[in-house]
């Protein structure tokens, strides 16, 4: 969860920690603002080299692959 302070590096940290154990992960955002949620779900991809897979609401979900897949995506 993003809360009040923003996307701060503890936060960063928690976000890759949790992509790399599971692959596909919800974030979601305290922030009412539809543009400054949009910008913290493409510095997360950026930062961490994570694709963006949905934006809904103040729900962001990011995937990003493993060394060994955890998942298995339809083709």
């Amino acid at each position: 969860m993003i809360g009040d302070a923003g996307l701060s590096a503890a936060v960063s940290k928690e976000i890759a920690a949790a992509l790399k154990a599971h692959e596909l992960i919800k974030i979601k955002v305290m922030n009412d603002e539809r543009a400054e949620r949009e910008a913290m779900l493409q510095a997360i991809c950026e930062t961490l080299t994570a694709a963006p897979v949905q934006h809904i609401g103040k729900t962001l979900v990011v995937y990003k692959r493993a060394a060994e897949a955890k998942l298995i995506l339809p083709r």
